[in-house]
């Protein structure tokens, strides 16, 4: 069943959602599953089974909205959906907030890995990239802990005389009169948090280093960074975010070139890192069956 619906507004919306072209959201319309998750998420219905919905969605690859992941679209639809019916409330948004932050630094990580396989490695290339993938790790950590509490992101610099009492506490607030954990706390932050334990936290620290290095004064000349960064990536941020949340780096390298994964897959057997998915000829990359 194609859907017959114009969308305009909509389309607008899920326009930058990742792209997903595998498993029962092939082709179906993100823009319904965004309307459905809006109207879920003003009513705070919870209880709502998702991969049903979406494999009885009409189907849909027209403008914007084409090939966008319905599941995310449902997502994005009833945070909007929660924020409409809370006023912006900082505890109700924590679901929102966090899903924007993980969307956000999945995508910087991305670019980042890009960034990186270039051969031709035009001026300061492979540094940026390296900035990328840890600033964008760093705020994948944070989202992890604001599906806490936003509060636990931030350090007791919060500056609360500056915030009106008696108000209702927006996200805002928070970013304009606190400041953020640093990057080498974090580790601890997340384990008291989440009971999360990074897979090697020498890695984390070493690579923090090398970040602030090439912010505040150069980049190393020493070091392989595309190596270094690619061992960062897979071995650490992609074994995090499987766990938490399901997903892979793989899922957002996509949206900004699709012909690297040959090149990404051959680097990752060079290095000898195992990671959960392989290389695929048509679709870029397929899960590993257990």
């Amino acid at each position: 069943m194609a859907c017959r619906k114009e969308h305009k507004n909509v389309d607008l919306v899920v326009k930058d959602l990742p792209i997903n072209q595998g498993g029962i959201g092939r082709h179906k319309c993100a823009a319904c599953a965004y309307e459905k998750g809006f109207e879920s998420g003003k009513k705070h219905i919870d209880s709502f089974d998702i991969k049903d919905f979406i494999k009885n969605l009409p189907e849909s690859q027209k403008g914007l909205r084409r090939h966008r992941d319905p599941i995310e679209a449902y997502e994005l639809g009833f945070y909007h959906g929660q924020v409409e019916a809370s006023k912006h409330l900082t505890i109700k948004d924590k679901k929102g907030i966090s899903f924007s932050m993980r969307n956000f630094g999945l995508s910087i990580i991305a670019k980042g890995i890009l960034n990186v396989i270039k051969e031709d490695n035009l001026p300061y290339e492979h540094a940026l990239g390296a900035i990328n993938v840890a600033h964008g790790f760093e705020i994948l950590i944070k989202a992890r802990i604001v599906e806490q509490h936003p509060l636990l992101i931030f350090d007791k610099s919060l500056n609360n005389e500056k915030i009106k009492k008696g108000k209702d506490l927006e996200f805002q607030d928070l970013l304009d009169n606190g400041r953020t954990i640093d990057y080498s706390k974090l580790p601890y932050q997340l384990w008291a948090v989440t009971g999360y334990v990074l897979k090697d936290e020498k890695l984390f620290k070493d690579f923090g280093l090398i970040r602030n290095q090439i912010i505040h004064f150069h980049a190393p000349l020493s070091l392989s960074l595309p190596e270094l960064t690619f061992k960062y990536s897979f071995t650490l941020i992609e074994k995090a975010i499987n766990e938490w949340w399901n997903k892979s780096i793989f899922e957002y390298i996509k949206v900004f070139d699709r012909d690297a994964y040959k090149e990404i897959f051959n680097k990752l057997d060079k290095l000898e890192i195992i990671v959960s998915y392989q290389y695929h000829k048509t679709k870029g990359f397929e899960k590993i069956n257990d």
